[in-house]
């Protein structure tokens, strides 16, 4: 049996989103939504075990490094760098109010 989308999960992405649409929209959006899974379920019903992997251009390797304990700075670099120091601290806008 094909998954779609109810009305009420259609809701419920309305209200995760903030969305406010109208009553086609909303029609429209689950039409849209249930036409991308359907494809999405065709593309899963597929056997591909007849076909390999395709090589890829750059071989894929994930490249590590060992962390290494350093230094960082002082706190009067720190300061000396600021824009706009007070007190040993970094004196920024308000960003809340």
């Amino acid at each position: 049996m094909p998954e779609t989308i109810t009305d009420t999960e259609i809701e419920h992405l309305k209200k995760l989103a903030r969305l406010t649409m109208n009553p086609f929209d909303t029609a429209q959006a689950k039409a849209q939504i249930n036409d991308i899974l359907e494809s999405f379920q065709q593309l899963q019903s597929l056997d591909l075990e007849a076909y390999p992997e395709m090589p890829r251009p750059v071989p894929m390797v994930n490249v590590m490094r060992e962390d290494v304990v350093s230094d960082g700075f002082s706190q009067s670099q720190a300061m000396a760098i600021a824009v706009d120091p007070q007190d040993g601290f970094f004196k920024v806008p308000r960003t809340v109010e």
